[in-house]
């Protein structure tokens, strides 16, 4: 793959520039809370409860579990869900990532390209505090949930929203499926940093892309920048 001098960076949101795991726990935090002022029980001990059923069979168990609980009080699923969507998030950056995410804005263009929800996804940005840094956040589903990556059409709009060609960019994420396959076929870099797959969640499905770069942290991507220009 032959690329120019980089002008931008565009990132993955969950799992590459903050812990997912950490969306997770609020999210169970506002549900626990949620369960205990309306249905009655003890807000920490229904957190504790979720974050074992999570850490052991999935998030996706949670709810379900949280109903057995109660088995004399129905506990709507759809409202588990509302709330645990429409939470505020206490979610924080991977240590020194926004001081490194201040600095590479100085040199680069910066972007963002996230599935999910996006009224759920914006909640972590802000929370996040990434939109004065970033030129340009796309959500995917907003364009239908069929859009989501590696499908090319947000990693293109990308492009031509921050006014580059995918010689000149690289795209900085955890999947090495969706995020890689979807960067290549844009004709980007692509960076992987380690991500995290909890139990129950589906295993990545292998792919053939190989990524560029290998990289432990993002704070080892102004090495890489530096020995390519």
């Amino acid at each position: 793959m032959r690329i120019s001098v980089v002008e931008a960076l565009i990132f993955d949101l969950d799992d590459t520039l903050y812990p997912e795991r950490s969306f997770v726990r609020s999210g169970f935090r506002a549900v626990a809370s949620h369960i205990a002022d309306i249905y009655g029980g003890d807000s920490n001990q229904l957190f504790q409860a979720m974050m074992a059923t999570f850490e052991t069979q999935g998030r996706y168990e949670a709810f379900p579990m949280l109903q057995k609980l109660f088995p004399d009080t129905p506990l709507p699923l759809s409202e588990l869900i509302a709330v645990y969507r429409g939470h505020n998030p206490r979610i924080c950056m991977f240590a020194g990532y926004p001081e490194l995410l201040q600095r590479l804005a100085l040199q680069y263009k910066l972007g963002i390209i996230t599935d999910g929800l996006p009224e759920v996804q914006a909640r972590k940005i802000d929370a996040l505090g990434l939109r004065s840094v970033m030129d340009q956040i796309i959500y995917t589903w907003e364009y239908g949930p069929e859009k989501e990556k590696p499908h090319p059409f947000s990693f293109s709009l990308m492009l031509q929203s921050l006014r580059t060609n995918g010689g000149s960019a690289m795209y900085i994420g955890d999947n090495p499926v969706k995020d890689c396959k979807g960067a290549h076929g844009a004709g980007m870099l692509f960076a992987q940093v380690p991500g995290s797959f909890p139990a129950g969640d589906p295993p990545a499905v292998p792919d053939l892309e190989t990524p560029d770069f290998v990289i432990g942290s993002l704070l080892q991507l102004p090495n890489i920048l530096n020995q390519m220009s």
